[in-house]
Formats: C-alpha cells, sequence, structure tokens
C-alpha cells in the first residue's frame, strides 16, 4: 500500500541544545541525549566551549563520529587528507592527540579527491564522500567504505558507465543497508552492494532542489535537510515524498541526526542551537 501523502506534518520542539556558535556544519548523536557538533572556523575562534552538558564535544571545520571503545570515548575525525582515531583528553575537552591514522587520501585514493563526509555503518565499517575539487561537467564524486582497519570494502563511483555522484556531501546508511547521499540537486540511494536504487529530486513543483544533512529513522523513512529552502521532507525508504517536517521558527536547516527513539536533532546554520523535533 502506498504511503498516503501529507503537505507538512509539524513537529514541537522539545528542548535545545546551545553551543554558542553559529554555522554548524555536522551533529552526530552521541547516545544518552548528547551530541557531537562540527562548525565552521569564523573569523579564527578557537577557544569556545560550550557550557550545555548536551554538548559532548565540539569541533572547528571537522565531521565527527563519536563511538564507545570498553568505556573509553573515541572518536573519528575527517580532515582534508585522512581519516583518523583521536582520543580526548579527560582533563581538556578541547586538546587532541592523533594516535592512528585509518585512510590516508594519499596512500589510499587518487590525491584529486578529499573527504566531505563520513557515517557509521550498522556493521562498524565506515562510508565516507569523496570530492575532486572540480566544478561543472568536470565535478565528479565517489563514496567507499572501508574498515576502522583501512580495509577497503568497495568504491561506488560509476553505474554503466556513467557517474553515480557529482559532489557527494552528507551520507546515512539506512536500516535497510541502502547508502543515502546528498548530492548535488538529488538524493543518491543505492543499496548494500552499490546498486542504484533511486535519485529523489524533490517535488516536481519545486524547481530546485538543494539538500544537505540526511538520516534515517526507525521506519527506514529517509529525512533530509533542504536548507536554502527552509524545509526538511522526508520520503520513505523507496523515494516515495511522504510530508515536509515543519516546526516554530525553522532557520535554515542544515545539520540532521535522530535518536532511537525517532526523536531528530536539527542544526540550523544560521542560529546557535541545536532543537530537538518529536513528532506530535
Amino acid at each position: 500500500m502506498q504511503a498516503q501523502v501529507l503537505s507538512a506534518v509539524v513537529y514541537r520542539v522539545t528542548r535545545t541544545i546551545n553551543y554558542g556558535h553559529k554555522y554548524v556544519v555536522d551533529v552526530k548523536y552521541a547516545g544518552n541525549g548528547g551530541v557531537c557538533v562540527s562548525v565552521v572556523n569564523s573569523k579564527g575562534t578557537r577557544n569556545i566551549n560550550p557550557q550545555d552538558s548536551s554538548i559532548r564535544h565540539f569541533f572547528f571545520g571537522e565531521s565527527c563520529l563519536p563511538f564507545m571503545d570498553e568505556s573509553t570515548e573515541r572518536f573519528i575525525l575527517l580532515d582534508k587528507e585522512s581519516l583518523f582515531y583521536r582520543y580526548i583528553h579527560e582533563e581538556y575537552k578541547m586538546q587532541f592527540e592523533r594516535t592512528k591514522i585509518i585512510f590516508g587520501m594519499k596512500s589510499n585514493v587518487s590525491k584529486e579527491y578529499s573527504p566531505t563526509r563520513i557515517a557509521l555503518c550498522n556493521d562498524n565499517a565506515i562510508l565516507i564522500c569523496l570530492w575532486n575539487h572540480q566544478v561543472n561537467e568536470r565535478s565528479m564524486g565517489k563514496v567507499i567504505k572501508i574498515s576502522f582497519r583501512g580495509e577497503t570494502f568497495f568504491e561506488l563511483e560509476t553505474q554503466k558507465n556513467k557517474p553515480l555522484f557529482t559532489c557527494p556531501n552528507y551520507i546515512a546508511e539506512n536500516g535497510n543497508e541502502d547508502i543515502c547521499v546528498s548530492d548535488v540537486n538529488a538524493v543518491v540511494v543505492t543499496d548494500a552492494g552499490g546498486l542504484l536504487r533511486f535519485r529523489y529530486k524533490g517535488l516536481s513543483d519545486d524547481p530546485q532542489f538543494d539538500p544537505y544533512g540526511i538520516c534515517c529513522d526507525s521506519q527506514n523513512n529517509i529525512i533530509i535537510a533542504d536548507m536554502m529552502k527552509n524545509r526538511i521532507h522526508m520520503i520513505d525508504e523507496n523515494g516515495e515524498f511522504l510530508h515536509y517536517i515543519q516546526y516554530k521558527d525553522m532557520n535554515k536547516p542544515r545539520a540532521l541526526c535522530i535518536d532511537e527513539d525517532d526523536n531528530l536533532y536539527v542544526g540550523e546554520w544560521s542560529s546557535e542551537e541545536i532543537k530537538v523535533l518529536s513528532r506530535q
């Protein structure tokens, strides 16, 4: 039975998490209602230490991915050249030590590509979006899946000699193991093996769809931030539009994550807080 199409569903803002800095890049759920936040480093600011206890860790210009290992907080962080572990210093939350490079761009991938975003898979592997920093027709990207030891499972780049991606940005793995990628003017969804399932390009009456943050709920629905249009789309696992998510005082939603109870965490580009939403 096809899902009923609704124009919009209003969600309730249950709480806000203030991190005191505009221009959020990414937000990751860290368990127990906490999040890790990465932001653009504007005007040389380096020393913000958020007072909100829900902010587990705070990063400038990097995509962070928290996970637990033997009761020690450990993070995967992404920079321009490598994916690496950093262990947090117990006393100074803003200081880190690089301990192990998992994946180096120069050794594992052509140096023409650099990473844009990462996601953790259900099998504890890592998905990485890569882009060649070209524009227009020369812009190309790929998605790779690696283990924590740096072993490459696969690279998704073309299908039937046609590029899968133009500039892959945000990425998430769905509960059905589909790989969901925000690309230029489309969300590209492949199955676990990299076979293209569909491209979602927004609704037909929307002249331009510009997806950013992406996450998936417990029903395998895909939630997509359309920052420039000030919208959040929800589609089902087959790419059918379900509804827009609306909430009070929406302000350029960019980064998304979701918790085990399907509460949606929205990082707004022009705001200094993350809004936690639940369906009314």
